[in-house]
């Protein structure tokens, strides 16, 4: 079983800034397991999920005028992470955690 802390420092640190204490889903946290992620680092796919045309967003956060990180969930289950920027370069889940920490973030 993987742990969160086990997880990516951009995918812990993201989700600890989603689903802050307290919250449902923050449950899960300590059993998610990557399944595939982007290159990039915008996108992150968590194991035991469905089609993604039935997922609902269950949280999001603006990251400025830049974009903003949306976390699915399907039937119930965290099924992935994704930062949609609206600017070059694109933003990745490393920066997004530092935005919505309030840490330094600069991408360009």
């Amino acid at each position: 079983m993987t742990s969160v802390n086990q997880l990516p420092a951009d995918v812990r640190r993201t989700l600890d800034a989603l689903l802050r204490p307290g919250h449902p889903l923050r449950a899960q946290l300590p059993h998610l397991r990557i399944e595939s992620r982007c290159a990039c680092g915008c996108t992150v796919h968590f194991t035991g999920t469905g089609t993604a045309a039935r997922a609902e967003i269950v949280a999001e956060a603006g990251l400025g005028d830049d974009g903003e990180v949306l976390l699915f969930a399907e039937a119930g289950s965290l099924s992935w992470l994704e930062v949609c920027s609206w600017t070059d370069p694109k933003l990745t889940l490393a920066e997004a955690a530092r935005f919505l920490r309030g840490e330094p973030c600069d991408p360009r």
